[in-house]
Parts: C-alpha cells; sequence; structure tokens
C-alpha cells in the first residue's frame, strides 16, 4: 500500500514558495538546460519534492519523509488542449481519509495561485 503526499509546513511563505518552485516546473518543462527546473525535476523526482515543501507519509518514508525507491512517480503533462483525469486506486475507496477545510489561501492573488498550486499539485497522490 502506497502511503500520501502532505505539505511539510503549514506556514503560508513555505507554501507560496512551493507554488513557485511547481510554477518554475511548469515554465520549463522538456527543456533540458543545466539550470532548468524540469532538469532538476527529471534528475531526481523524489528529491525535488522533498526539497520543494512534500513529504511522503507511508511505508518505506525516510525520517524527514523522504520519498522511497518503491513509490513510483509518474509525472503527467497537461497542454493547452490536454487535460489529464487522475482516477484513483480502488482501494483507497474502502476507507476513504477524512477530508479537512482548507485553512487560508493568503490575502493577494498572487499568494493564494501559489499555495493552491502547492496544496493540489501532489493533492489526490497517494
Amino acid at each position: 500500500m502506497v502511503g500520501f503526499f502532505n505539505l511539510k509546513s503549514n506556514v503560508l511563505a513555505d507554501q507560496v514558495d512551493t507554488g513557485e518552485a511547481i510554477m518554475r516546473v511548469s515554465r520549463s518543462v522538456f527543456k533540458d538546460s543545466p539550470n532548468s527546473e524540469w532538469k532538476k525535476f527529471e534528475d531526481d523526482t523524489r528529491g525535488w519534492l522533498h526539497a520543494n515543501g512534500y513529504r511522503y507519509d507511508g511505508p518505506g518514508a525516510g525520517p524527514n519523509g523522504e520519498i522511497p525507491d518503491s513509490v513510483q512517480i509518474v509525472p503527467v503533462y497537461d497542454t493547452a488542449n490536454r487535460m489529464h483525469v487522475r482516477i484513483p486506486w480502488a482501494g483507497l475507496l474502502k476507507n476513504p481519509p477524512a477530508v479537512v477545510d482548507e485553512p487560508t489561501y493568503g490575502n493577494t492573488q498572487s499568494i493564494r495561485f501559489k499555495v493552491l498550486l502547492a496544496r493540489y499539485f501532489m493533492r489526490h497522490c497517494r
């Protein structure tokens, strides 16, 4: 059974940083230049996720929520006219996790969007 990915921090500024990292990856998809965020993400997806605000809560997790090699991560990429729909694992439906109300997203549009990205980027990943 695979665990869940969660944000490491409840601090809004940390979640903004995570949202900004997601934006950098999105803007650099398929760019392999040495400083490309995409290249960093592709070279070490597990390390990138952990370094940019996510922890893994599940079997085999490292002491600080590092993602074990046993967890298969499959990135998908939306385009202007293609959206991926994630179908949840049927086992998750047998005993669904509790749903909690979202805390505030911040007080400006720029902050709200970045926090939204941070909170939902790995949201439904087990």
